[in-house]
């Protein structure tokens, strides 16, 4: 156990199990102690009854010796020994009751010795009971104390091929080491060849910097005279288109209205004539009827009524045939018109359309102009104020492509209003 220690919660338990043993131990001697003052005790006070029953007798012997002497030195008085007698048996009654009382005690205090002989035995009992406990918890304990030893053991022998695995994975962790502190060394040298090429990239982009801030003030100024030409376009075409439109409605609904009103003569021609053709044929009838009085004139009427007759209906028929063909052909004008009026105003909603959305993208392009004159502006103050730290790259991409953007924006927008 030298070599070898164990837990402290083990050491704990073993030392509070030899303590409980120790305890339970020393608990059937006391109560032997205990046991054996009180068996000291009833015996002295039996030896004390002893005494006081030899004392008593003593004084038996003693008064009976006076007694004795008394009735050998003489019997002067009958009375006065009658007397006595009386005394001597009351004396003698009251030993007899103190000797009973004695008895009593002395019969009280083996009966207590037995109960406490019985106590003891069941303590004995109870004590090797305990013992046995005891044994089987120390034997448990034992095992258990291998089995942790066992464990402590495997432990050991785990922690130990551990350590030689750290020690293999640190040793490959500093050949990993060097190896990143040469590429490190190589990729600091790549770093200074980098910044060299980035700082002659700085130089070419500060030139082309300032060849930009040339090309923007020029499209700047070639965007202004863009909006001014594109707004008198806009403006002239516009008004010219949206004349030319109201013209062409005036005289779309003029003739319109003309044709509306030759309609409506043509149908009144068309009624006078059907009111004329009705006339005739009720002429006929009335002719019909009339020669029904007279068969001569009935024959004669009959003869020539069939000529006037066709002659009447074929003129109403053909003038008929042609109103109708006319007022066909004016209903057919009218369709016509009307269907041009309404592809008129359906052009002119379109174009009304465009000329929305056409403004709408000029104030959208108007409002990427200005963000973009804001965005060049904002370069020029970061490149007036950061003109002293050369290590800086300016941003150049952003105002750059915003302005080329606008640009094909604008001169999509213009060949559109062209076409």
């Amino acid at each position: 156990m030298d070599g070898f220690r164990l837990p402290p919660v083990i050491e704990e338990v073993l030392d509070a199990s030899d303590d409980a043993c120790e305890v339970k131990e020393e608990k059937p001697i006391m109560l032997a102690q205990t046991l054996m003052a009180k068996g000291r005790e009833t015996l002295e006070e039996e030896t004390v009854v002893e005494g006081e029953k030899g004392q008593q007798e003593e004084k038996m012997e003693m008064k009976e010796a006076e007694s004795e002497e008394e009735e050998q030195g003489g019997m002067k008085d009958g009375e006065g020994e009658e007397e006595e007698l009386e005394k001597f048996r009351f004396q003698m009654e009251q030993l007899l009751l103190e000797l009973e009382e004695t008895r009593e005690v002395s019969q009280r205090h083996e009966e207590n010795f037995m109960e406490l002989q019985g106590v003891l035995e069941e303590e004995r009992l109870a004590s090797a009971l305990q013992a046995e406990s005891f044994t089987r918890q120390i034997q448990r304990l034992q095992a258990q104390l291998r089995s942790i030893q066992e464990e402590m053991n495997s432990l050991e022998e785990e922690k130990e091929s551990e350590l030689e695995e750290v020690q293999l994975e640190l040793r490959s962790t500093q050949e990993e080491v060097l190896v990143l502190q040469q590429a490190a060394e190589e990729v600091a040298a790549e770093r200074e060849n980098d910044i060299a090429s980035l700082q002659e990239e700085l130089c070419r982009l500060r030139a082309e910097l300032q060849r930009l801030h040339a090309t923007a003030g020029a499209y700047e100024q070639e965007i202004s005279t863009l909006r001014v030409e594109m707004s008198l376009k806009n403006d002239t075409s516009k008004q010219g288109q949206a004349a030319q439109l109201q013209d062409e409605f005036v005289s779309l609904t003029d003739e319109c209205q003309t044709l509306t009103n030759s309609n409506k003569r043509l149908s009144n021609q068309v009624e006078h004539l059907q009111q004329k053709h009705d006339t005739c044929e009720d002429a006929y009838l009335a002719v019909r009827t009339e020669g029904q009085e007279n068969t001569s004139s009935y024959i004669s009427l009959s003869q020539s009524g069939p000529d006037l007759k066709d002659l009447d209906t074929s003129g109403v028929q053909d003038e008929v045939s042609i109103l109708t063909f006319q007022l066909k052909q004016a209903e057919e004008m009218a369709q016509k018109v009307q269907k041009q009026c309404e592809g008129l105003k359906a052009e002119l909603e379109e174009l009304q359309h465009l000329y929305d959305r056409s403004q709408k993208q000029r104030a959208s392009l108007e409002t990427e102009l200005q963000s973009c004159k804001a965005e060049l502006h904002k370069l020029l103050e970061g490149r007036s104020k950061n003109c002293t730290r050369p290590s800086e790259p300016p941003v150049l991409s952003v105002p750059f492509i915003g302005l080329i953007v606008v640009v094909a924006l604008i001169w999509c927008w213009w060949e559109e209003l062209a076409s």
